[in-house]
């Protein structure tokens, strides 16, 4: 609420221990924050199921609508800033539709096959029993089809600047999962140095203070738009290593 009130309606999907203890922490003894409105959502966690719908579903033609069956944005600008844009939604939700071409692929990863064995993914026939399984107003559903179908044709232009060719159509058998915004982990956190010292409010390092992973500030900027796949993992692993290193190199100093 603090720091991204954007996300504040946000389910949590990430480790129980990142609490954002280490933060509160380091600021009570002073020292400097950064890029503390920076984290990785997914605008693709099954609702009430907590399984990642991953976005392959999206790049290979799916799209997402809301609940009054109308698309609400370029969806394939990426899974981390998609997540604020479900918030915003009515009833913080949307719907992933995509087709039997793209469960093809998505099969091949664990998270799909987890939403397949709980139920999440729903089969339709038609736009009309689309519509029906995932309560929609079929209307609005068959309009937002063929305003893709038109986009694909080169006869418009989509609202939201997203690019749908042939390839991109979708055809029955539909998918549909119900999906909400989510927040995996947050990127900001405390400023570290080329050691992995914490630096203080006045720009000096912490002697003996290090930081690394969740804790530290990351490297996706100040925002959602940043993150990238894996940029928490080479925080943790560089950042770790560096401040094991220097830690060790400390003590064994004092001793």
């Amino acid at each position: 609420s603090r720091w991204m009130p954007d996300m504040t309606g946000a389910v949590f999907h990430g480790h129980p221990g990142a609490d954002g203890s280490a933060v509160c922490w380091g600021e009570a003894i002073g020292a400097r924050l950064g890029d503390m409105t920076g984290y990785q959502g997914h605008g693709g966690l099954a609702y009430g199921y907590g399984v990642p719908i991953l976005w392959p579903t999206i790049m290979g033609g799916g799209f997402q609508v809301n609940r009054m069956g109308e698309r609400f944005s370029n969806e394939a600008l990426g899974y981390s800033e998609q997540a604020a844009k479900i918030l915003r939604q009515p009833d913080a939700a949307a719907w992933t539709i995509f087709d039997r071409r793209i469960e093809e692929t998505m099969k091949q990863f664990d998270d799909y096959q987890d939403a397949l064995r709980a139920g999440a993914v729903k089969t339709a026939d038609s736009i009309h029993a689309l519509a029906e399984i995932a309560g929609l107003p079929v209307d609005a559903l068959k309009r937002t089809f063929s305003t893709i179908a038109a986009c694909a044709a080169g006869n418009t232009a989509d609202d939201f600047g997203r690019r749908f060719g042939e390839a991109d159509l979708l055809s029955p058998p539909y998918k549909v999962v119900r999906v909400s915004g989510a927040i995996f982990h947050t990127q900001g956190g405390l400023e570290v140095d080329e050691e992995a010292r914490v630096i203080r409010d006045d720009g000096r390092p912490f002697a003996n203070l290090f930081a690394g992973g969740g804790a530290a500030r990351g490297i996706s900027g100040p925002d959602a738009a940043g993150y990238i796949a894996g940029n928490g993992l080479l925080t943790a692993t560089g950042l770790g290593k560096i401040a094991g290193r220097n830690a060790a190199k400390l003590a064994r100093t004092q001793e």
